[in-house]
């Protein structure tokens, strides 16, 4: 839980950056007063989001991070943000919003302002998922269309050798999360899983790496997304398996996910009719997907919020159908 001390510090050493960041952005800061704020405080992170409104309903945004201290890592951060915003210049369904002034060493940029809700809190809102879904899927599309760099044969060697090492460290003693024993069963199966995806020609492109359902804003029928993580390509099904992973982990409906699916189907084809650089069947996405299952599962077992706690039991249920 963030405390009320690290909460005043935060405010005010944002208030500190938001200021010469605003007139550099060729903002007068005086005409500006926090309208939302988002803080994220755990072991690793510590960082705050404001929304500034002014005059005449003009708005900015600032992002400021205190934990991790990694300023050659922020800049990798900004660099993702801002070639994301470059590749999608134009697309009138697609973007990312612009930085508008950064200060690297005191890890905090003000970029611009977009009107939408997250992808999380308009599934929450409302029953029928797939408008949103179709918009997310759109995003990602665009994104992954817009940086495509070639086409090569999927190898899982490295995802497989990252399970065996888990299953092996939990076997010795080394590790321990609930429900270990299915986990290592599982693990120890990827490689049935693998035989399709391996050596299937799949398409590569620039990573978001860290696609989840709140990093999405949607507003009607445009999107955009925000929290890149450093550049980096990778097979497009990466992204495609965070995301999707997220979205049935906090708010897809269970009840109606079929043995042997990793999402419903309807939820499926609605993402997948907006995406439309791969198919719904592509062999490297539901090995992906299987693959994510057992990295959140490994993630979350032994973290100890309500939020984490629920989410854990949300997992094992998607892994039951998954692996069924």
């Amino acid at each position: 839980m963030t405390s009320v001390l690290n909460r005043d510090y935060l405010r005010q050493s944002a208030r500190e950056t938001f200021l010469p960041l605003a007139s550099e952005a060729g903002i007068d800061p005086t005409g500006y007063s926090v309208g939302a704020e988002w803080i994220k405080d755990d072991a690793n992170r510590l960082h705050i989001v404001q929304r500034y409104d002014g005059p005449d309903g003009a708005a900015v945004v600032l992002k400021h991070a205190l934990r991790p201290v990694d300023q050659a890592g922020f800049g990798a951060i900004l660099d993702a943000h801002r070639n994301a915003h470059t590749a999608l210049s134009g697309h009138e369904a697609a973007g990312v919003p612009e930085i508008l002034a950064q200060d690297v060493d005191r890890q905090s940029y003000l970029m611009s302002f977009f009107s939408g809700e997250t992808f999380l809190n308009l599934c929450r809102r409302n029953e029928n998922h797939e408008p949103f879904l179709h918009a997310a899927g759109v995003w990602l599309g665009a994104f992954h269309a817009a940086t495509f760099e070639q086409e090569r044969p999927f190898q899982p060697k490295f995802m497989l050798d990252h399970m065996h090492r888990l299953s092996d460290q939990m076997e010795r003693g080394e590790r321990k999360i609930l429900g270990q024993k299915r986990f290592v069963s599982l693990a120890r199966d990827m490689g049935s899983y693998a035989q399709d995806a391996t050596g299937h020609l799949g398409k590569v492109s620039s990573k978001h790496g860290d696609l989840n359902a709140h990093n999405i804003l949607i507003d009607g029928t445009r999107a955009v997304a925000l929290d890149f993580l450093a550049p980096s390509t990778a097979p497009v099904g990466y992204d495609i398996a965070r995301f999707l992973l997220s979205y049935v982990q906090m708010v897809g409906d269970l009840d109606s996910l079929p043995k042997g699916h990793v999402l419903p189907p309807d939820a499926m084809q609605a993402f997948f009719e907006g995406y439309g650089n791969v198919s719904s069947n592509d062999p490297v996405v539901h090995f992906l997907m299987r693959i994510q299952i057992l990295t959140d599962w490994n993630r979350m077992s032994d973290k100890k919020t309500l939020a984490s706690v629920m989410r854990f039991e949300r997992i094992k249920k998607i892994a039951r159908r998954a692996f069924a």
